[in-house]
């Protein structure tokens, strides 16, 4: 067997590989050894009949096809140990010279494109450097407020009423949008629950809803961009009151702490300070690590293959469609409601893969310089812990 081996661009290489005549023979034999048994032919034991015979009921298409098979699959490998490659992704393979398998001549030769894992070259990581926040973290009481406001809204009853609805209280309403006419899809819905003042809606087009009645219609003009990225016009709109409702919150105190499992108010107050500490103790945190790690992509130099990026971007949208359908949301109806196509969000993801991988890379690199155990499932995360270390002291 001859190899012949080039570096490509991006982490790529590629190998030229010819086999010998005698080699091709032995995948012969080996091939025909295999499938020559399970032949059946009229007047002779299985396995017993003349070669040519046996090669015809076999089929010349399918006992090449399997020769090949045999010979990529086995020289292939060889050559990856002879040049130590260790490829990423399965090869590309072209076939340049292909002499008939069932004959002494036989000679296959073939080229195989593969992806590397990239070379990185990583500056001094020790001598990063961030500004660390050392302001003490403190929750006031109007955050612990709007908590115990947002528990009570979700435990409120709604009371049917007749009068002209206000800020605080529940609608329910149809409404379509259109510009110059046509009818905006995405502007449109039916049965859309609101809390008047929530701002859930547009301030523009919620203020235009304020004093009406159930069973009430309303046409009005609001100035608004129709889409993301679209400039502000006038847009007509047609809006129906099916249901107004006032909104009944329970009283915040001792009675309404044991909802939560609490002895009493105070002791609600005090696990929602500590939650919210948490929460900005791990923003904190997470604000440190990408301070860190945006410095560090700053000192890595590596050409990342185009199958890396598949392979991440594969496993950004396998998540993404876990996710939703954790929400009881297809992928596809995901898609469409951010109105791209599955090709259009594949080339959004695309940046931010490149940069998980080359972080990915420089906190590898990291494992080895750092002689932190490659097997410990935690090897990355104590990489970046020694990262933070040096950037922080």
């Amino acid at each position: 067997m001859e190899i012949k081996k080039e570096i490509l661009p991006k982490s790529r290489a590629k190998l030229v590989i010819k086999i010998s005549s005698p080699e091709m023979r032995g995948f012969f034999a080996r091939t025909y050894n295999k499938i020559a048994p399970t032949i059946e032919i009229k007047g002779f034991r299985q396995g017993m009949a003349p070669r040519s015979m046996t090669i015809a009921a076999i089929g010349e298409n399918r006992l090449q096809q399997e020769i090949i098979d045999l010979a990529l699959r086995e020289t292939f490998t060889e050559a990856l140990k002879k040049e130590n490659l260790i490829p990423i992704a399965p090869p590309k393979i072209n076939i340049k010279m292909l002499k008939d398998l069932t004959t002494d001549t036989a000679a296959l030769e073939y080229e195989a494109e593969i992806d590397l894992l990239p070379e990185v070259k990583l500056g001094d990581y020790k001598k990063i450097r961030i500004k660390k926040n050392d302001q003490k973290i403190e929750v006031s009481n109007d955050e612990i407020e709007q908590v115990l406001s947002h528990l009570a809204r979700t435990r409120a009853e709604f009371k049917d009423i007749s009068r002209p609805a206000k800020a605080g209280d529940r609608i329910e309403i149809n409404f379509e949008g259109f510009d110059k006419g046509v009818r905006l899809e995405n502007l449109t819905s039916k049965n859309y629950p609101v809390i008047l003042g929530s701002k859930t809606l547009i301030p523009e087009f919620e203020a235009k809803l304020i004093g009406l009645k159930k069973g009430d219609k309303k046409e009005f003009t609001v100035e608004l961009a129709p889409a993301a990225n679209d400039k502000k016009r006038p847009l007509d709109f047609k809006v129906e009151i099916l249901e107004t409702q006032e909104v009944i919150l329970p009283k915040i105190n001792d009675e309404f702490a044991k909802k939560y499992q609490k002895k009493d108010l105070a002791d609600l107050k005090k696990a929602i300070k500590e939650d919210i500490l948490k929460q900005k103790e791990q923003q904190q945190q997470r604000n440190i690590e990408n301070a860190v790690l945006e410095e560090l992509l700053k000192i890595i130099e590596v050409d990342v293959s185009d199958s890396l990026i598949t392979q991440e971007i594969d496993r950004q949208i396998n998540e993404i469609r876990s996710r939703t359908a954790a929400m009881g949301l297809t992928f596809e109806k995901y898609l469409e409601n951010l109105k791209k196509t599955e090709e259009e969000f594949r080339q959004s993801l695309k940046p931010n893969a490149e940069k998980t991988i080359k972080i990915g890379l420089a906190l590898g690199e990291i494992v080895k310089r750092e002689k932190i155990d490659p097997k410990d499932k935690e090897a990355g995360h104590k990489a970046l812990e020694k990262l933070i270390g040096y950037a922080t002291k």
